[in-house]
């Protein structure tokens, strides 16, 4: 008899810490690519709109990773109508991804492909509306090559559909028929 007492017992812990760890998890929700970040570290003036900044270690994205694609401003001064008085570094979220003031530029992503296949960490694969582009060619081998970001931006022809990307601001252009 004590036999089965102790079994139920243990059943009965093993089912509450089951149920208990459940509950906790679901508890933040996941953010996952294209989710809005505000990285940790700004500069001065705001970011460069000729530079890609990529922070890892984002806790404020599932992936961990953040990525500003050549926005022009600062993500943490957000104008909601889309003004920005005296030109003072501002984004806004308004505007869609392809004007470099637009907050669409600041979003979590992941490390899609390793330059020259050299890889100790897990890739990712891109979700509907992103696509795998090259964006680090420095750095350690845990984070050279290609992240997930909207499938208007690009760094080279081959990231667009179309074939053409406008270098100066990295957004792909559309061809006209």
């Amino acid at each position: 008899m004590q036999r089965s007492v102790r079994t139920g017992s243990l059943q009965f812990v093993t089912i509450a810490g089951v149920i208990l760890l459940g509950a906790m998890m679901s508890g933040c929700p996941a953010r996952g690519i294209g989710d809005p970040c505000v990285p940790e570290a700004i500069p001065g003036g705001g970011f460069d709109e000729r530079e890609i900044y990529v922070e890892t270690s984002s806790v404020q994205c599932r992936t961990r990773t953040c990525m500003v694609f050549r926005l022009n401003g600062d993500p943490s001064k957000v104008l909601e109508d889309g003004t920005c008085p005296d030109n003072i570094d501002c984004v806004s979220r308004e505007l869609p991804v392809t004007v470099d003031t637009s907050l669409e530029r600041v979003f979590c992503t992941c490390r899609c492909s390793a330059t020259d296949g050299d890889s100790n960490t897990p890739l990712c694969d891109c979700s509907d509306g992103f696509h795998c582009v090259d964006v680090l060619t420095a750095g350690g081998a845990g984070v050279r090559g290609g992240y997930c970001v909207p499938n208007d931006l690009c760094t080279a022809d081959e990231d667009c559909a179309s074939g053409r990307c406008d270098l100066d601001t990295g957004v792909c252009l559309v061809n006209e028929t």
